[in-house]
């Protein structure tokens, strides 16, 4: 997997497991700690995914996903939360254009097997 990817969370720790995640994985990976800062980032670099925590302080994640397809519809967006699967949300971010939903209380090794495969997924469903 080599992807160019966006962590976007507000809790430092979960941006430093993410790097250093993706680093380990030959990925360049850039974080920041808000909607706002993945808006700006995402205007001006060219990204293969963004990591999207759904809870975050000032624009939350389901916000930034239906700005984020506006700006650039084929980028792949995977939701990440930490209270859980919500049906709710979850239907709501499918519905916004997100590709899958990952749980931040998930083992690690879930958790990349579960990236790979939304990303893989979402970028042949792109190249149709």
């Amino acid at each position: 997997m080599s992807y160019k990817v966006l962590v976007v969370d507000d809790e430092a720790p979960v941006r430093g497991l993410f790097d250093e995640l993706l680093k380990k994985e030959n990925c360049p990976v850039s974080c920041v700690a808000s909607a706002e800062e993945a808006l700006d980032l995402i205007n001006k670099e060219d990204l293969d995914v963004v990591l999207l925590d759904i809870k975050l302080a000032g624009m939350n994640g389901l916000d930034a996903l239906k700005e984020i397809k506006k700006i650039k519809p084929g980028l792949i967006v995977i939701m990440l939360t930490g209270f859980g699967y919500v049906e709710e949300l979850i239907d709501l971010s499918m519905e916004y254009g997100a590709a899958g939903y990952i749980g931040k209380n998930l083992p690690v090794s879930e958790i990349m097997k579960n990236l790979r495969l939304f990303a893989q997924a979402a970028r042949e469903k792109n190249e149709q």
